[in-house]
């Protein structure tokens, strides 16, 4: 039985916890031949997959950003061997450096976006921070066989930064469970078109842009608010765009609701009209796929990431320009039809995406390749230099 090793120890939370979690609940009921060693940072919500095929170490502190370099090159290079296993599977963000073949999911934006504005964002520790991690994506990218990113735009920057022969896509699956699983809750919201901006705060998501723009809408008596789902938990960024939008007197545009629990999401989107994301950075965002389900037009980045997902059932907007947003946010109020035509689009977009049973299926059909020696992407022999 191949014995594969899935390196998970980024899966903490959001993208990388939900594409982890989803793949060991098809693959723990699969019917495939393999058993898996997966490294998870903690058993928080990963303790009910270990069982006969599914074994689960906990790497603990190992699991700290900093400290992934270091785990890579020596608790994760020794591992695989030491638990016999036949293939990595790499979901974190650094490959490791081994000989056994390694199949490298990569989801970070910032190693395939190189030029994004988000770069210089955030403090100068997460910059350091990101430029390190790139720095290790780059050195051990020759222990990589086949390379695969969520979508055509991802794939086509990747493969350009690296020079890679090829990257193969494995679109990232949708799941709907928890956008079904719902209990109903008054948010009390008011009256006026409400923009949700369902996230946490990471500097990438550039909500500052919010304040501006709230003071514009505030100015042109436009009948809008924007609804956010920020903590003072998130950070100190978070602290401080709360604090400005008090300081600003904006509370009554920027209406911040906290974290807000899954079982009502559902119910926070029945209550608003329209998703609005401003972000600079990202492989995929679920938010836009809960945006489809839920029939809600996209407002969002005319950035190559956003249409990669979106396509033409969005309405894009320069993220750095409060002025194109606000007149984005007219035009979506004026033309009903046109918010309806591009939510129907959204809607069938979401159709013909993969569900995760689909998407284990193309993993499984890679690892069978790869450990037939019958690879598309050989062994890259060069690094390039550090930017």
């Amino acid at each position: 039985m191949p014995r594969i090793f899935i390196n998970g120890i980024s899966a903490k939370s959001a993208g990388g916890k939900s594409i982890l979690t989803n793949f060991l609940k098809v693959a723990r009921e699969a019917d495939d031949g393999f058993s898996f060693c997966v490294v998870v940072p903690n058993m928080s919500g990963y303790s009910e997959f270990a069982g006969d095929r599914i074994e689960i170490v906990d790497v603990g502190r190992l699991s700290a950003t900093i400290m992934i370099p270091f785990a890579s090159m020596t608790v994760l290079r020794r591992l695989p061997r030491k638990r016999e296993c036949d293939l990595v599977l790499n979901l974190a963000t650094i490959p490791i450096p081994t000989r056994l073949p390694q199949v490298f999911l990569c989801d970070w934006p910032y190693a395939a976006f190189l030029d994004s504005p988000a770069w210089k964002m955030s403090t100068r520790t997460d910059r350091l921070i990101r430029r390190s991690k790139l720095f290790f994506f780059k050195r051990f990218l020759r222990f990589v066989d086949v390379m695969l990113a969520q979508n055509s735009v991802l794939a086509q920057h990747i493969a350009h930064n690296y020079r890679l022969p090829n990257v193969e896509i494995i679109p990232n699956a949708v799941s709907l469970d928890n956008l079904r699983d719902s209990s109903d809750f008054d948010f009390s919201l008011g009256d006026g078109f409400k923009l949700l901006c369902l996230s946490r705060y990471y500097s990438h998501k550039n909500i500052e842009i919010f304040l501006p723009l709230a003071e514009s809408i505030k100015s042109t008596g436009i009948r809008a608010k924007i609804i956010t789902t920020l903590s003072p938990n998130d950070g100190l960024g978070a602290k401080r765009f709360l604090e400005d939008v008090e300081k600003r007197g904006l509370g009554d545009v920027i209406v911040n609701l906290g974290t807000v629990p899954m079982a009502h999401v559902p119910s926070l989107y029945a209550q608003t009209d329209a998703l609005l994301l401003p972000t600079l950075l990202e492989s995929f965002s679920g938010t836009y796929v809960e945006a489809m389900y839920h029939r809600r037009p996209i407002l969002t980045s005319d950035l190559p990431f956003a249409h990669g997902v979106c396509k033409e059932s969005a309405f894009y907007f320069d993220p750095n320009n409060p002025d194109d947003i606000l007149g984005t946010i007219e035009y979506v109020m004026a033309d009903g039809g046109e918010r309806e035509k591009r939510t129907e689009m959204g809607a069938e977009y979401l159709e013909k995406m993969p569900g995760w049973s689909e998407v284990y299926s193309m993993f499984v059909k890679i690892f069978q390749r790869t450990l037939e020696n019958d690879l598309s992407v050989v062994k890259y022999s060069t690094t390039p230099s550090f930017r």
